[in-house]
């Protein structure tokens, strides 16, 4: 049985590892962007629907079955293999004969051989897919990270040299798919699983029966993601794409490491425990109030800082994206709140409650998106209904929840008001430097030195509970390994 100590540790510890990754790659891309023209990021935006659709697909739920079955063994993961494999390879065959019709529907001819050499990555993806739950399924989070992080550096020079030559969406192309078979060929060694010579159809109809409620869900999902990026590239240009891609990838750099920390612990934590709903309300509480105590000041003094962190990382030709980070940030302040609830939903096995649930969601938000599309007609309108649809789709979420839990939102909003008002004061203080006259370097420090500084004095003043138990586990840890 998974202990709550173990839970909350390996939680903080994915965390860190994801950041570490996460930090990684974020430095090659503006290294890259830096490199490369906006344009080229707008293709390279393009493709990544078609390709992120695809493994969506491949997966077809049966990954996150994998990882919530409490049976599952070494005949299931060559099982769910052999499927996505097969999958993989039509959609490969789907994306290469469409590939001119995809370049001609964006008036781009530069799309066509990116997106046909990127499609091959799917077979290593089909075969990342197993080994990440079975690796997720027995927490091993450390070896994760550990691929993550050699196809990380692998791939960013690879792609540096190239950007440095002129290569373009080239370059891009080469980092992203070297990503994705790196780290399948490092995991390897990590994961120590190879698929045997085996298939079970029974095994393969139970993990379906669960499995394909959250395979439509991911593709609703998935859809709902990416379809701004498709309407923006079609209806705007692959310049103002470039820029919003590029404003939501500081944020979405903290929001997705998050959801993998949570996605990835709490998932099995949870599942091991269905049976107990109140140990799985208890998970998800500490869950929630350690993800908002990391997440939330981060957004908000990111949103505050989003203009210098541009000029500086990117240089002023990014600058049209600083308004779209600044919605993105805002919106996902809701981010942790949501895939906390979401995971609880699915661990403890209802994906029938989580499919009806995507629906409900993905319609409020695709009315949200016609309305500030169509009322608007602008890049900026998108951004704000997303900002918009994020904060209802919380709101969503929690209805199910309260139900299944007895956790609803005014006792989640309870648990974590504290962490808001801290994050606040650090959105206050950030804001107040923002007038002072200095060098923007030596500014940007300021801000985030005070933000900090503010954050834990208020953490310390207001008594926050998570702040508390996370600084004497931190602490405890430390005097043990000096021991």
């Amino acid at each position: 049985m998974i202990q709550k100590e173990k839970v909350v540790s390996s939680l903080v510890y994915k965390f860190i590892e994801r950041i570490s990754v996460k930090l990684l790659g974020l430095i090659i891309s503006i290294i890259l962007a830096r490199l490369i023209a906006p344009n080229d990021f707008g293709l390279l935006a393009i493709i990544t629907v078609f390709i992120n659709l695809s493994q969506t697909v491949i997966q077809g739920g049966f990954n996150t079955a994998l990882v919530q079955s409490k049976t599952a063994d070494d005949k299931d993961y060559s099982t769910v293999f052999y499927i996505s494999l097969a999958v993989a390879g039509l959609a490969i065959g789907v994306l290469y004969m469409c590939a001119p019709f995809i370049s001609q529907y964006y008036g781009s001819d530069a799309l066509v051989w990116p997106l046909r050499a990127y499609a091959f990555t799917l077979v290593f993806a089909a075969f990342n897919s197993v080994q990440v739950a079975k690796l997720q399924r027995e927490m091993k989070f450390r070896s994760m990270m550990l691929s993550s992080l050699v196809a990380t550096v692998v791939a960013g020079v690879v792609g540096i040299l190239m950007a440095y030559n002129g290569l373009g969406i080239w370059a891009l192309v080469v980092y992203n798919s070297l990503t994705i078979v790196v780290s399948c060929l490092t995991m390897l060694i990590s994961a120590k699983w190879f698929p045997r010579l085996t298939f079970s159809l029974s095994g393969a109809k139970q993990l379906f029966s669960y499995g394909w409620k959250m395979f439509v869900s991911a593709i609703l999902c998935s859809i709902y993601n990416d379809i701004r990026t498709l309407i923006i590239g079609k209806k705007f240009s692959t310049e103002d794409l470039a820029y919003y891609n590029k404003g939501q990838q500081f944020p979405v750099v903290i929001s997705s490491t998050l959801d993998s920390a949570i996605q990835s612990v709490m998932f099995p934590a949870m599942a091991s425990v269905q049976d107990d709903r109140m140990r799985v309300k208890n998970i998800l509480r500490r869950a929630l109030s350690i993800a908002s105590l990391l997440i939330v000041p981060l957004m908000v003094g990111l949103a505050v800082t989003a203009e210098s962190v541009i000029v500086i990382l990117l240089t002023e030709k990014w600058l049209p994206c600083v308004f779209y980070m600044q919605m993105i940030c805002l919106a996902d302040i809701v981010f942790a709140l949501s895939s906390s609830n979401l995971v609880a939903i699915k661990a403890i096995g209802r994906s029938d409650i989580y499919m009806r649930l995507e629906i409900v969601r993905r319609i409020l938000m695709l009315v949200v998106l016609a309305v500030s599309l169509l009322g608007f007609h602008s890049v900026e309108a998108v951004v704000i209904g997303y900002l918009i649809s994020s904060w209802l789709d919380y709101i969503v979420i929690t209805v199910p929840v309260k139900k299944l839990l007895n956790y609803g939102i005014f006792q989640q909003i309870r648990d974590i008001w504290k962490i808001l008002l801290a994050s606040a004061c650090v959105g206050a203080v950030a804001y107040a430097i923002s007038f002072v006259e200095m060098h923007l370097v030596l500014q940007l420090c300021l801000q985030v030195l005070a933000g900090v500084l503010t954050y834990l004095f208020m953490c310390w003043l207001l008594k926050i509970e998570s702040f508390i138990y996370l600084k004497d586990m931190l602490f405890k840890k430390f005097i043990h390994r000096k021991k």
